[in-house]
C-alpha cells in the first residue's frame, strides 16, 4: 500500500549509509523432498506440469528443497506398489511425495501420498478430481496438501496477488496467481490507484483512487468490473482495509480537519469516527479477531504504531524502537504485526509481536513500503525500488531470502495478497 503522509519531502535517494539493521535469519534448514509423478506416456505434458509447479511452489516457500530424481533408487512402478523407506533415507529424503495422474471420464484424477522416510510413516493419502481445464489449479492444491501434511500449517499456493503498475499518467490494477502465472490487468487506466485490499471472500477490492486530483474510496468487483464509491469526502480518503469478517472497512479520512481513522459499515453504509486526534492518524489494520485496530500516528512527535480496541478505549503505542515506524499490517495468525521502519535513510521491512517486542528486520532497501501477508502468515510481500524501478518482493516472515517476483523492467507497487 502507498504510504505518503510520512515520507520526508527532502528525500535524496543517492545518499549511502552503513547498514543499521541486524537482519533476522532463521536457523531453519529446508526439508529435502523427493517428488515422484507417475503418468502414462501420452500424458508427458501434464506430468511435467505437476513436477514443475509442485517443486516451484514448495521451493519458493524456502521450507523445502527438491531432490534431483536422478538420484532416486527406485522406479515409479516399484514405489507405487510399496515404499521402501531405506531407499529414501539413503539419499537424505526428509519427505517423499507420490502423485499418480490418470484420466477418467474426461476428468483428471490424481492420487497423492506423502511420507516421512526417517520416521517411517505415511502422513497423507488422498485423491482429487478436476475438469481438464483446471489441472493447474489442482496442482497448487496438491502443493497445499503436501505443505500442510509436513509442516502442519495451511499452504498458500492456491492464493492470488494484486498490485499496481504505473504507465505514464495512468495506473492499472494487476492480478496474478501467487507463482506469477495468469498475469492480467483487471482494472485499467485509473488516474491514480493506491492501496488495494482484498475482501475476505476474494470477490471485492477496496481501493484508493483519484478522479482528477480528488481522492476517493471505491469497492471494485473483480467479477463484474463495477466500481462503487463509498468515500468521497473533502481532503484525504485513503488506506482502506477490510475487517476479517468483511462487514467493515477502516480507512483514513481528513474531512474533520485532522487525519483520523474512520470505520465504514458496508451493510448500513454509514461511517463512524474511530480516532480523535489533532495530528495525523493513518494506515489502519485489523487484528485477526477483529477486536483491535493498529495504525500509524504522529502523536508522540514522530510516526509510530499504536493499537486501540475497536469497541473503544485508549490508544497504546506499540512500536518501541527507531524514530520512524509506519504502515502496520496485522498477521492473519494474529501474533505479529509487519511494518516499515527507517534509520538514517535506509528503510527496512520488520515484524514485531503485538506488544512491540521481539522486533525482526527481514529486508532493507530503497523506499521499502506496502507489506502484505500471505494467507497463512508464513510469507510477506513488499515493494522496493531497484535502479529507479519499483518491484514486488517476497520474503519468509520467519527469516529468509528476499526474492523479486515481478520483472525488473515493469513498475510494480502496492502488493496485496488474497486472504485465502
Amino acid at each position: 500500500m502507498y504510504r505518503l503522509l510520512f515520507l520526508p519531502l527532502f528525500f535524496v535517494s543517492q545518499l549511502v549509509y552503513a547498514v543499521e539493521f541486524d537482519i533476522y535469519q532463521s536457523d531453519y534448514k529446508p526439508l529435502n523432498i523427493a517428488l515422484m509423478v507417475d503418468a502414462s506416456p501420452d500424458q508427458e505434458k501434464q506430468q511435467a506440469l505437476l513436477n514443475h509447479v509442485i517443486k516451484h511452489d514448495l521451493e519458493s516457500s524456502q521450507s523445502f528443497h527438491a531432490l534431483n530424481e536422478v538420484g532416486f533408487l527406485a522406479s515409479p512402478d516399484e514405489v507405487f506398489k510399496q515404499v521402501d523407506y531405506d531407499d529414501w533415507r539413503i539419499i537424505g529424503a526428509d519427505v517423499l511425495a507420490l502423485c499418480k495422474l490418470t484420466e477418467k471420464g474426461g476428468l483428471w484424477h490424481v492420487d497423492l501420498q506423502v511420507y516421512q522416510p526417517f520416521q517411517g510413516k505415511r502422513l497423507l493419502k488422498q485423491s482429487f478430481e478436476v475438469k481438464k481445464d483446471a489441472l493447474r489449479s489442482l496442482v497448487h492444491q496438491l502443493s497445499d496438501q503436501i505443505y500442510q501434511a509436513v509442516l502442519n500449517i495451511p499452504g498458500y499456493f492456491s492464493s492470488q496477488l494484486l498490485y499496481v503498475t504505473k504507465h505514464g499518467d495512468k495506473s492499472d490494477l494487476m492480478y496474478m496467481d501467487q507463482d506469477g502465472y495468469n498475469l492480467q490487468a483487471v482494472g485499467t487506466d485509473f488516474t491514480l490507484l493506491l492501496s488495494p485490499d482484498w475482501s475476505p471472500n476474494g470477490r471485492f477490492v477496496a481501493l484508493n483512487t483519484y478522479v482528477g486530483n480528488r481522492p476517493r474510496l471505491e469497492i471494485f468487483d473483480l467479477v463484474t468490473g463495477k466500481r462503487n464509491t463509498f468515500g468521497r469526502f473533502h481532503g484525504l480518503n485513503s488506506t482502506p482495509e477490510y475487517s476479517p469478517d468483511g462487514r467493515f472497512i477502516a480507512a483514513t479520512l481528513s474531512w474533520t480537519g485532522n487525519s483520523d481513522i474512520h470505520i465504514y459499515d458496508i451493510k448500513s453504509k454509514k461511517w463512524r469516527q474511530f480516532t480523535h486526534y489533532r495530528g495525523i492518524d493513518t494506515t489502519p489494520t485489523w487484528s485477526a479477531d477483529g477486536k483491535w485496530l493498529a495504525f500509524t500516528s504522529d502523536r508522540s512527535g514522530s510516526p509510530q504504531i499504536y493499537r486501540k480496541p475497536v469497541a473503544g478505549g485508549k490508544a497504546q503505542r506499540i512500536s518501541l524502537k527507531a524514530s520512524y515506524n509506519t504502515s502496520p499490517v496485522w498477521s492473519p495468525k494474529g501474533n505479529r504485526i509487519a511494518f516499515i521502519t527507517k534509520k538514517k535513510w535506509e528503510y527496512a521491512l520488520a515484524t514485531m509481536r503485538v506488544d512491540g517486542t521481539d522486533v525482526r528486520y527481514l529486508a532493507t532497501g530503497q523506499a521499502i513500503e506496502s507489506p502484505s501477508w500471505s494467507p497463512n502468515g508464513q510469507m510477506l510481500l513488499y515493494s522496493a525500488e531497484e535502479h529507479g524501478m519499483r518491484r514486488i518482493y517476497r520474503v519468509p516472515s520467519w527469516g529468509g531470502k528476499p526474492v523479486p517476483i515481478t520483472a525488473a523492467n515493469h513498475d510494480a507497487s502496492d502488493p496485496a495478497w488474497s486472504r485465502r
